[in-house]
């Protein structure tokens, strides 16, 4: 069965390499991106939660060295949710969380998938291990 058309795009896979801006168009997609090769930061912005159903799923592709990506919330303080790690104990977003970080320590596979209602981004990840250099929520 073919994919459904979804978010006036069809569904499929969007490659990253440099920071951006996610576009409503890119709901249903899945967002790949390659860490920076140099110390440096990825920034990826989601677009407005207001828009009902909006849907990532975001895959880091390669290990860190020295650089991170942060996902962050257009308006601030609307993530929800939690990221399970394989060693360690996960993290949970609070109230003023406004960004989820992949560090230094993040690896080719780690993962989050985030789903808009229109006020709040609902947050589903895993990673190999939730540190300080690894995968985490946190407050601008």
């Amino acid at each position: 069965m073919a994919r459904p058309y979804l978010g006036g795009s069809s569904a499929g896979i969007k490659s990253l390499t440099a920071s951006a801006t996610l576009q409503d168009a890119d709901s249903g997609k899945v967002i790949l991106f390659t860490p920076p090769s140099s110390e440096g930061n990825l920034v990826m912005t989601l677009p407005a939660v207001s828009n009902v159903g909006l849907e990532f799923t975001i895959i880091q592709i390669s290990a860190y060295d020295t650089a991170v990506c942060k996902i962050l919330s257009a308006e601030g303080n609307n993530l929800v949710g939690n990221i399970d790690a394989q060693t360690g104990a996960g993290d949970n977003a609070v109230a003023s969380d406004d960004f989820i970080q992949f560090g230094s320590a993040t690896v080719a596979g780690d993962f989050v998938k985030l789903v808009s209602d229109g006020s709040k981004w609902y947050v589903v990840g895993s990673c190999s291990k939730v540190t300080s250099n690894g995968m985490a929520f946190g407050a601008s």
